[in-house]
């Protein structure tokens, strides 16, 4: 929300099982036997996976396993070591599902190419961070207009639009936010907390210390 890029207007997610329920109905997906609902022979189950030993994600995945089970969807977990889960299974997408932490943005600006446009799809030959391999070419085509241009207001309607897109095809689903707590001696001047970076030293150039 601190991004002058940010769409106000976006739909909220709701949590609702019992919408979700008949969603999967209509769908023609039935519970079967053991609850795990199938179609057409296939069973409604995927796996998810997340660096091994972070248990702040560890939890998350029981709490989603378990309401992902009470709506009838089976999603077993494989979590793997760093070194293998951030090497070519998260490179290449070789994951069915993941939990993992995201920053779109290395300082204010809003362009998230590397993350949304089928360019940066590195399975496919890409150069980015594209690893949902989403692909949608009226996102490539406001990423590319976003980033052509230094008009903010054209950048903005851009960014704007692609992030109704974006918000409709949801590539991935944002589940919580950490919430960074850091101190700062009183006379620092220039310091601004930014919820969009993993680190508050993205404005370090305009620090300075108070006289």
């Amino acid at each position: 929300k601190q991004s002058w890029a940010f769409n106000p207007d976006l739909p909220k997610q709701a949590f609702d099982q019992e919408k979700a329920r008949k969603l999967l109905d209509d769908a023609g997906w039935k519970p079967g036997a053991d609850g795990v609902r199938e179609k057409d022979g296939k069973r409604l189950e995927f796996l998810n996976s997340t660096t091994a030993g972070n248990h702040v994600r560890e939890q998350a995945q029981q709490l989603l396993q378990q309401t992902w089970g009470d709506i009838g969807a089976k999603m077993s977990i494989k979590n793997l070591p760093p070194a293998v889960m951030w090497g070519d299974y998260w490179n290449l997408s070789q994951f069915d599902t993941t939990m993992v932490g995201i920053d779109f943005m290395v300082g204010p600006d809003p362009d998230a190419t590397q993350y949304f446009a089928s360019t940066g799809i590195v399975a496919k030959g890409g150069a980015g961070n594209n690893t949902t391999q989403y692909a949608n070419p009226d996102v490539d085509k406001l990423l590319a207009e976003g980033a052509a241009t230094v008009d903010v207001e054209k950048r903005r309607a851009a960014y704007m639009k692609m992030q109704e897109l974006t918000r409709k095809d949801l590539p991935f689903l944002p589940i919580f936010q950490y919430a960074m707590v850091q101190g700062v001696k009183g006379k620092l001047e220039g310091f601004t907390p930014n919820v969009n970076v993993q680190e508050n030293c993205w404005n370090a150039s305009t620090w300075f210390w108070a006289s």
